[in-house]
This record gives C-alpha cells, sequence and structure tokens, in this order.
C-alpha cells in the first residue's frame, strides 16, 4: 500500500516536472521571438540610418531641394540648416545658411556645409567657427574658411586664416591638420604664435594636445617678441 501511493506521488511529481520545462521552454522562446522582432521593429533607429526632417521637400533633375529648416541626425550627430540639396547617389548632402552642427566633441557653425554621409566626412566653408572639446574637456576654438572634418576619429583639417584660441593662446597659420588620435596638430604657412604681448613667428608649428604632455616646437626662420618685466 505504501508502495503504490509512493509511486503514485513519484509520478505526480514527475508529470508536474515535466509540464513546468516545456512551459520555461515556451515561455523562452517568446522572449528571444519578441527580441528579434523588437530589433528589426521600423520604430526602432539603425545607427547606419540618416533621419532628415524639413518643413518642404521638392524633388527634381536627380536632387531633393529640402527648404524651411532642416534637421539631420546620424548616431550622435545633429545637423540644422535653413536649406540645402540631398544627391542621393552620391550619399551627399550640400547645405547653405545658418549650418549648425552638434556631435560628442564639439559644434560647428558655418554659411556652407557639403556632407557625405556615409563616410562621414563634412566641408565647411565660409566664416568656420569650431568649438571643439578635448579628452581634459579643456576647450579649443578654431576660425577659418575651410574645415574638413573627418567623423570616424574627429581629425580635421583646416585652411585660409586659421585662428585657434587655446589655453590663454592663440595660433596663427595658413593651414592646420589634426590628429583626433594622437591629440597631435600641425599648422603651416606664416605661423605666429602669441601669448599676451608676446610672440613667436615661424614657418611652422608641431602641437601636442594630449594631457600632460602639452607643448609645441616651432620649425623654420623663427623670431620671438618677448617683454621683459
Amino acid at each position: 500500500m505504501d508502495t503504490d501511493l509512493k509511486n503514485k506521488n513519484f509520478n505526480r511529481l514527475l508529470f508536474v516536472t515535466i509540464i513546468l520545462f516545456f512551459l520555461i521552454q515556451i515561455v523562452f522562446s517568446i522572449t528571444i521571438a519578441a527580441e528579434g522582432n523588437e530589433k528589426n521593429s521600423p520604430g526602432k533607429e539603425n545607427e547606419e540610418a540618416v533621419y532628415i526632417d524639413a518643413a518642404r521637400l521638392e524633388y527634381q533633375n536627380k536632387k531633393t531641394i529640402l527648404t524651411g529648416g532642416i534637421k539631420i541626425r546620424k548616431k550622435d550627430t545633429v545637423i540644422n540648416a535653413l536649406k540645402g540639396e540631398l544627391i542621393r547617389e552620391e550619399q551627399k548632402m550640400v547645405l547653405e545658411e545658418k549650418i549648425n552642427v552638434e556631435y560628442p566633441d564639439g559644434k560647428v557653425k558655418s554659411k556652407l556645409l557639403t556632407a557625405f554621409l556615409k563616410n562621414e566626412e563634412y566641408i565647411f566653408e565660409n566664416e568656420v567657427v569650431l568649438n571643439y572639446t578635448l579628452s581634459d574637456k579643456r576647450k579649443m576654438i578654431l576660425n577659418s574658411d575651410y574645415l574638413k572634418i573627418f567623423g570616424e576619429n574627429n581629425s580635421f583639417i583646416a585652411k585660409k586664416g586659421v585662428k585657434i584660441n587655446y589655453d590663454q593662446q592663440v595660433f596663427k597659420g595658413d593651414k592646420a591638420d589634426y590628429d583626433g588620435e594622437s591629440k597631435k596638430m600641425k599648422l603651416t604657412g606664416d605661423v605666429k604664435i602669441e601669448e599676451g604681448n608676446d610672440w613667436i613667428h615661424s614657418e611652422s608649428a608641431n602641437f601636442n594636445f594630449q594631457e600632460g604632455e602639452e607643448g609645441y616646437t616651432a620649425e623654420g626662420n623663427v623670431e620671438i617678441k618677448m617683454i621683459l618685466d
């Protein structure tokens, strides 16, 4: 009698265990399916996608003309402008008037912007102002008439009347090449480094903005003006 009761209890426990096992499998399958649907959902943003908002769109001659205020988003970069053209075959946008760009390490303003959206290359022209934040939170403000930013590593090339304000110093030259990975910059062409009333004039200069290694070297016909207290 006791043996029959034990067998019944064992069978009952085995049956409950099997049911629980199948229930867990079903719940697990539903969870995986839901996660997959969420990833592929049209409402979920794709990091490689470009999102564009505008007041008006007009398509003509294989160009999409946008007016009335434009907002473009790709990853963490946001671009605002009054008007522009989208050339889809080249994955390029040409934007004009009141251009304002924000990305994780800085802000840029200009009057003209050519944006190569896939390669994340941005060419700013006409009264360009770059507010760039270095890794140690110090600010670099650059003015020029031409600036090309490479979005992958935040490197840039600036030309035409380059002027940089940094750490109570002013750097001037014809061209600046900045490497975002090494935090180093080369300034060439009629270079002038100003600090207060003192200045250094040379043909080129190399700057290191890495924290703890800040400094510069000037080369080629170096001239120095120094006010003695």
